[in-house]
């Protein structure tokens, strides 16, 4: 009808279903802060602008209902490892935060994650924004939209494959957080472990000294220092994780393309 090739419309179809799960759970472009709107026009335009060729890949093979419910499945599936792996990201310098704000006595203190909807720690909030911040700054939500760009490419529409293998590199990027965790944390921890030995002795020095009210102020005090002294290899780790995390998404394409 009107002389429009179906395949056409599917490939556009299927190309913004899976910019749009892509997008939906990518740092910065799936903030919840987002307007929907901008989010679905992001999509839309991304795809209109790679359909040609992915059109050239379709494989939801005849027209029908049965067939393209199939390739969009697929390429939910397809739009959330991407997605996910790329959220993965944050994860590590959020778990990092978390764990050196218990250190520092924020233990109790939460804060609303706009992101997801729950409570995360403050000092775990505040490591995500500067995670954030290098994100943009270091070009990595551009390289991250290279790649999706590159999916089409190499993807057919609705002709995704998922080998065992690519849980097993998800499974490596999913370890890969508490790496980078650990690394961000360590310098603090081994600080405040510090401080929290000296104070022990005092307090078996000075018996009448309130060890538990020095103590507080002092871990937040040599906690926020080291946290601005430590910022350097904040960016050093995050910045390595950024390329670890990119070629690992990279090998997931390709799992998925079948190379």
């Amino acid at each position: 009808m009107y002389g429009l090739d179906i395949s056409i419309v599917e490939g556009l179809m299927l190309g913004f279903i899976r910019t749009g799960t892509a997008l939906a759970l990518m740092p910065v472009f799936g903030y919840l802060a987002v307007p929907v709107q901008v989010k679905a026009g992001l999509a839309l335009v991304l795809a209109i602008i790679l359909a040609p060729t992915a059109a050239l890949h379709l494989a939801v093979g005849p027209p029908g209902v049965v067939p393209f419910a199939a390739a969009a499945i697929t390429e939910v599936m397809v739009g959330m490892i991407f997605g996910m792996v790329a959220m993965l990201l944050m994860v590590g310098a959020q778990l990092a935060g978390s764990v050196v704000g218990i250190q520092m006595g924020f233990g109790v203190a939460q804060v609303v994650d706009p992101q997801s909807g729950g409570q995360i720690s403050l000092i775990g909030k505040m490591q995500y924004s500067l995670a954030l911040i290098l994100f943009i700054i270091l070009d990595v939500h551009h390289r991250f939209l290279e790649a999706l760009a590159h999916t089409f490419s190499i993807i057919p529409l609705g002709g995704a494959l998922f080998p065992g293998d690519i849980a097993f590199s998800y499974g490596r990027l999913t370890a890969e957080v508490f790496v980078v965790g650990v690394k961000l944390a360590a310098p603090l921890i081994a600080i405040l472990f510090m401080i929290q030995v000296s104070l022990g002795v005092m307090a078996r020095v000075m018996p009448r000294m309130n060890v538990f009210l020095v103590g507080f102020t002092v871990k937040i005090g040599i906690g926020m220092l080291g946290l601005a002294i430590t910022l350097p290899l904040f960016v050093y780790v995050l910045s390595k994780s950024f390329d670890i995390f990119l070629d690992g998404i990279v090998r997931i394409i390709r799992m998925m393309a079948g190379i």
